[in-house]
């Protein structure tokens, strides 16, 4: 039941924020509307959460949580920050990471720094802003990262966009288990923490946010 409260919640205040911010009430009494989450809603699940509670059971409820992402590349770092900024309680926020197959879209590898600062001053001159060049030794050493990608949709979509700018020795690669996907949880989050979150949530459309049970953390092996 708390599931159930936690979802209407983020329903209720993503349609605030809808409302808020892209289709402006045109009258008070309509902004007001607008800012309440439905009390009938929230009112029939505490009760239903009260019969629940009331009936013995051997096994207690998982705790309730509201997921957020998943983020990959540069907007992992970004959701950091956003959630960063709600200064949330450390055992109140959890951050799971999982090692996915992806796609990289890139240049080839360089043989010398020159000709890597040659390639950088290409890109800038040609309005790409988006791009990292290896450092860490190895096969892949002085390429330059053009973006990581989930799916190859993705990848070539990226790639067309390069080569209509005028990069032309861009290429996609698949690596396995070589994008970091992160998720974030938080825990028995209050209305104002998930109203937080979903304002956060404008500026991340390719994520989701929705109620769950919170993902069991296994002790560490002493």
């Amino acid at each position: 039941m708390r599931l159930l409260f936690l979802l209407l919640l983020i329903v209720n205040l993503g349609f605030f924020v809808y409302h808020h911010y892209l289709d402006e009430p045109t009258d008070a009494a309509a902004q007001i509307a607008a800012l309440q989450v439905n009390p009938e809603k929230i009112r029939m699940a505490a009760a239903a959460g009260s019969a629940v509670a009331a009936t013995p059971s051997i096994t207690a409820a998982p705790a309730a949580c509201v997921e957020w992402g998943a983020f990959t590349g540069p907007d992992v770092a970004r959701a950091d920050g956003a959630l960063a900024a709600l200064a949330l309680p450390a055992d109140v926020l959890q951050r799971r990471v999982a090692d996915i197959d992806g796609y990289w879209v890139h240049m080839p590898v360089m043989k010398t720094k020159p000709e890597v600062d040659r390639k950088l001053t290409e890109l800038r001159g040609l309005g790409v802003a988006d791009f990292y060049v290896v450092q860490d030794a190895g096969p892949w050493r002085n390429a330059v990262s053009l973006g990581l990608f989930k799916s190859e949709d993705a990848a070539n979509a990226e790639l067309e966009r390069l080569r209509q700018r005028g990069v032309r020795s861009a290429m996609i690669t698949r690596r396995e288990k070589f994008l970091k996907q992160v998720s974030f949880y938080v825990r028995e989050p209050s209305a104002a923490t998930i109203a937080r979150i979903t304002e956060l949530q404008r500026d991340f459309p390719a994520a989701e946010l929705k109620a769950v049970n919170c993902p069991v953390v296994t002790p560490a092996k002493s």
